[in-house]
């Protein structure tokens, strides 16, 4: 009986002390991690990365450690104007065993904004509520995902989407003389409403999503140069498994674009489309193109439709950006939106 109640005694006297060094070890990791985020914020001061908060707490005892932000705002002053993202309430969480991967949580949501120039209407994105992942590699280089719950674009027009997922993939810097593989940014949207009805496609689109590769550094400075720079230095983006479906008309694309000499979007797309007959509807109902030239234009597209694999006529066809015109085939759709820089 003694020595049972010995090694009970002596079970939990180790389990004591286990606890209290866990204990230790936690509250000192806690403090490194306070200290050393506040020291991280301030060395990115020297790449112009600007980040503050009105309150840093660590919390999570015992099973992970979270690092609490009231009122974060991040702004890059590398580029003028600067972007600016805000949120009420930003925390990261990792478990004691595993720093690499760090969830993220924003239950009030964020803003990011570029602000309004004499020629340019001020871009902001506003998202009602957003989590998910960061995750660190080893040899450099991160992957942010999010998933953002009732977002809207206000850019001149406003979009509303009720559910988006969004990646980014920055890469470890490159060793000196070789080519950065770019940084990947990849959408998925679903729910998406425009603002009025556009034609017989209406004014919801029920998913939207693409994969893009940017190719090349974009350096800082004033943001009309950094474009100009980005162009000269051979700069594009790679635009992969582009899908969209908006009421009868559906397309896949792929392809390249870039900045042509007035920065201003140029580049071909080769995909498939599928409900044709609502793009021709609305171009002649916005006046763009002349009725008949729609019926010669349905005439040419039913001989090359061929049956996709949803079971619906679909075209093969280019979709290109030159001198401010949009075309589709040979068929010019009409004058691209012009990019304002300043």
């Amino acid at each position: 009986m003694r020595r049972r109640t010995r090694l009970g005694l002596a079970t939990i006297a180790a389990l004591l002390v286990a606890a209290g060094a866990y204990t230790a070890f936690w509250f000192v990791v806690a403090g490194r991690l306070k200290s050393g985020f506040a020291a991280w914020a301030q060395s990115a001061q020297a790449d112009k990365i600007d980040l503050s908060w009105r309150k840093l707490r660590v919390s999570g005892y015992p099973a992970a450690f979270r690092i609490n932000l009231d009122a974060a705002v991040l702004r890059d002053t590398s580029i003028m104007p600067s972007p600016e993202f805000r949120t009420p309430i930003l925390s990261g969480s990792a478990h004691p065993w595993d720093f690499a991967d760090w969830r993220l949580a924003m239950p009030d949501g964020f803003t990011a904004d570029i602000v309004a120039t004499h020629q340019r209407t001020p871009v902001r994105l506003a998202v009602h509520n957003a989590d998910g992942l960061v995750s660190i590699a080893p040899e450099g280089g991160w992957k942010l995902s999010l998933t953002l719950r009732d977002t809207t674009v206000l850019a001149g027009v406003n979009l509303a989407a009720g559910l988006a997922h969004a990646t980014i993939t920055v890469p470890p810097s490159s060793p000196a003389g070789r080519a950065a593989p770019g940084t990947v940014l990849e959408v998925d949207a679903s729910q998406i409403k425009l603002p009025i009805a556009i034609g017989p496609m209406g004014d919801s689109i029920s998913e939207l999503s693409f994969a893009a590769t940017v190719k090349g550094a974009v350096p800082g400075g004033n943001l009309a140069e950094a474009a100009a720079a980005w162009r000269d230095a051979g700069g594009a983006i790679e635009l992969d498994n582009l899908r969209l479906d908006w009421g009868a008309l559906g397309a896949t694309a792929a392809g390249t674009l870039s900045l042509d000499r007035d920065l201003q979007p140029i580049g071909e797309l080769s995909g498939a489309i599928r409900g044709y007959d609502q793009i021709l509807t609305t171009l002649v109902q916005s006046g763009q193109i002349r009725a008949t030239d729609a019926r010669l234009a349905r005439i040419a597209l039913t001989i090359l439709a061929k049956t996709g694999p949803d079971g619906k006529l679909q075209i093969q066809t280019t979709f290109a950006i030159q001198d401010g015109q949009m075309f589709l085939g040979p068929a010019r759709l009409g004058r691209v939106p012009r990019l304002t820089w300043e």
